[in-house]
């Protein structure tokens, strides 16, 4: 943006001049007044009252500007506020000063600036987070950071492993591209216990973008796209401690030291040991609510910047996570009992170079590298009857960049070449899948954007999979904001695939009775099945107005997303799960109304309103060239949300969370779907009841450096009946610990507290 400004700055001024040498300049500087002092804005507008057109300020903030019959010059940047001065003589040098809008009442609207928000500038509809947001919730890692996000669903996947799922406009979380710092991070083996590998104390903010992302990031973004950021070596703490204690038995620690070893280069190493020891059987089924689990982490990072314009990141991480879970029996130990042991170990390097041109102002270079070594293995059952799961993944990823302008800054671009590569083996119960898959991409991305009110992005990928062969990728997005800047209309549309991984992303089907089924389209390809292919397009509206004297913004959004291939999870019949490719076969239809208030100096809330409207075509159990679309299992059709945040000028945080839900189709339960009678599982309803869940938190800051914290999860302490059909028969294929659609473990208690020493920096 700042060399897009620049260079507009330049070229308007030379068109100025041009046209009336003989016109006296208007010469002055634009500052911004932060806690921080005044310095000057690069990239300012500056223009005459009623007047259109105008200049940017240069690097120095500094600007020159002819002198018009009018009298009044008008200075702006962005989200700052606006300056107005009048010109009393030409020969004077003039001072305009802005202020960052969040700097101007109260420190509540700067929180809620930084830590939660639609992007004003960007031309996707993106939501950003803070830290201190997903802090609100008990998020120790970040499969648990979206209790206070709208756009999220945040669910159990099963009964047994206490794992968290994600979904996004209707859709699977592993529909979404999760990236780690604009990297691909959560996919192939980890697309299911990924989230919860990475630490919410490591974490510096995290941005949510919906519907399809840039082609700069990828092929892989379907329902959209969630990028992570962690805690940089040059941050600003030096030294963190985040200790974190339940009544659920949960213990985690969290440690963070950063070091400048010069003013070019710091390094920060990162350490993470969690534990749950404490067996609970809160339901009497005879299993264990949430698996003993044993979790450690390390990671360190390493950032430069050189006086040649070279900077970048490198890091190098380690983890290993060992949980089991299963029949209490089977602690005993009872070599009968059903039982569950998952062991995974991660490996895995990434780093970003990047360099700014020093011959063109307005060109940029690049670089993304991933390399990540990933295992598991997973027994269930007892010693007698036991199914295993073994699976290793090898990921190498390159990404080269380059950024510069076509002519003038309206005109912008980024260009590249991509390169992944993925190795996968897996073996289940007899099944065994391999395969080698590498993907050279080139992309180009075009954006064009006369004025800050308006943008339009263009981008476009070609892919060669040495698998699947060829495939383009075009994707679109515009932005215009208008009415005195309070008013946003995005639009974006887009296509997006993945090659589909049914073992690793379904993890839940492994504790179950279940028999595997794969109906391939062709056995020479991986798992046999196609590509998964979906088209992605929608809107959003969002207004900033006062609700009496409140300051309100309300946001609309709808997303369509359809499937032109896909691989379909059919559980629709008891003790087997089968997997069919579908053409045109599931529909997703989001729409999402949201409404934040600012009613008192100090206090937030925040109404949400979420309907989904999903429905898969399945295939008729005992005529597979019949077909019947039905909703889609455990998804909310309905979902409304509250949160309410206060804070008081003693650094007390109050904060509480109400989410309902609304009823879920059960996938097995009895209907007249299938008219062929077909045995299906004795659930009484083939819907789940609506609940709601309660949440809250009691946050204090006793000084600068440490903070305390207790919350509640859960609070009316609702659960899900019998979310395991037939715990006790474990060995028969009427088994299923993977039909859930609500809380298992009911009211969970927790505390903790943050010991932070900030970095002594200018």
């Amino acid at each position: 943006m700042k060399n897009i400004l620049l260079s507009l700055s330049i070229l308007l001024s030379i068109l100025a001049n041009a046209q009336n040498l003989d016109s006296p300049l208007i010469k002055g500087k634009v500052v911004v007044v932060t806690s921080d002092g005044t310095n000057p804005v690069s990239g300012a507008f500056v223009h005459w009252e009623n007047e259109k057109t105008g200049i940017f300020t240069d690097n120095n903030g500094t600007f020159e500007i002819k002198l018009e019959t009018q009298k009044i010059l008008i200075a702006s940047f962005a989200s700052y506020t606006t300056d107005t001065i009048n010109i009393s003589s030409p020969d004077s040098f003039y001072i305009c000063t802005v202020y960052e809008q969040n700097n101007l009442k109260t420190a509540t609207v700067l929180a809620k600036r930084l830590n939660y928000g639609l992007s004003r500038l960007s031309p996707r509809t993106t939501i950003y987070m803070g830290e201190r947001e997903f802090q609100k919730a008990a998020c120790c890692n970040l499969s648990e950071s979206f209790e206070n996000a709208p756009a999220i669903d945040v669910s159990f996947s099963d009964a047994v492993t206490g794992t968290k799922q994600i979904k996004m406009l209707g859709l699977d979380g592993f529909y979404t591209l999760i990236g780690r710092e604009y990297m691909p991070s959560v996919r192939t083996l980890n697309a299911y216990y990924g989230l919860s590998h990475i630490p919410a104390a490591w974490v510096d903010g995290i941005q949510i973008t919906k519907g399809a992302g840039s082609v700069v990031n990828g092929f892989e973004s379907i329902a959209g796209q969630i990028n992570v950021e962690l805690k940089k070596p040059f941050g600003d703490e030096k030294f963190l401690l985040d200790q974190f204690a339940s009544s659920g038995g949960r213990f985690e620690t969290d440690l963070m030291y950063t070091k400048d070893l010069n003013k070019q280069l710091a390094s920060s190493l990162l350490v993470r040991y969690g534990t749950r020891t404490t067996e609970f059987d809160r339901n009497n089924d005879g299993f264990l609510d949430m698996p003993l689990n044993e979790d450690f982490k390390i990671m360190n990072r390493w950032q430069f910047f050189m006086d040649n314009g070279l900077e970048g990141t490198a890091n190098m991480s380690y983890h290993k996570n060992n949980q089991d879970a299963g029949q209490a029996a089977f602690f005993s130990p009872n070599p009968d009992a059903y039982g569950i042991n998952i062991n995974s170990e991660i490996i895995d390097f990434f780093a970003k170079i990047g360099k700014a041109s020093k011959k063109n102002d307005y060109s940029s270079f690049g670089s993304q590298y991933n390399l990540n070594q990933s295992k598991m293995t997973s027994t269930y059952g007892s010693s007698k009857n036991q199914k295993k799961y073994i699976a290793q993944t090898n990921q190498g990823y390159v990404n080269l960049l380059y950024e510069s302008i076509i002519g003038t800054t309206f005109h912008t671009f980024q260009t590249g070449v991509s390169f992944l590569i993925d190795e996968t083996q897996e073996t289940y119960d007899g099944f065994r899948f391999e395969r080698t898959e590498a993907v050279p991409g080139l992309f180009f991305e075009y954006t064009f954007k006369p004025k800050e009110t308006f943008s339009l992005v263009g981008g476009i990928r070609t892919d060669y999979n040495t698998i699947y062969g060829w495939s383009v990728t075009p994707r679109i997005h515009s932005k215009y904001r208008f009415n005195n800047d309070k008013t946003s209309i995005r639009l974006s549309a887009g296509t997006g695939r993945r090659t589909s991984n049914p073992l690793a992303q379904n993890q839940m089907l492994f504790a179950s009775g279940r028999s595997l089924s794969f109906q391939m389209d062709n056995p020479n390809l991986p798992y046999g099945f196609n590509q998964e292919v979906a088209i992605n397009a929608g809107f959003s509206f969002d207004h900033q107005f006062k609700l009496s004297y409140m300051p309100a913004t309300i946001a609309l959004d709808y997303f369509n997303t359809t499937f032109l291939s896909e691989v379909v999870l059919d559980r629709e019949v008891e003790g087997q799960a089968h997997f069919y490719s579908m053409k045109n076969g599931t529909k997703a239809n989001s729409f999402q109304t949201q409404l934040d208030l600012q009613p008192a100096r100090r206090t937030e809330i925040r109404l949400a309103y979420r309907m989904f409207d999903v429905t898969t075509t399945y295939q008729n159990p005992t005529q597979n060239t019949t077909y019947i679309s039905m909703q889609k299992p455990f998804i909310s059709k309905h979902r409304a949300f509250v949160n309410i945040t206060q804070n008081t000028r003693s650094n007390w945080q109050f904060n509480s969370t109400a989410t309902w839900y609304g009823p879920q189709r059960i996938a097995g339960a009895k209907d007249t779907a299938f008219s062929s009678g077909v045995f299906i599982y004795d659930i009484q309803d083939k819907y789940s009841p609506h609940f709601i869940l309660l949440n809250a938190q009691i946050s204090k800051i006793l000084n600068k450096e440490f903070e305390i914290y207790v919350g509640a999860e859960n609070i009316l302490n609702y659960r899900q009946d019998n979310p395991i059909q037939e715990a006790a028969n474990p060995f028969t294929e009427k088994f299923d610990a993977g039909l859930v659609w609500g809380p298992i473990f009911g009211r969970m208690i927790y505390g903790g507290f943050r010991w932070r020493i900030k970095s002594n920096k200018e």
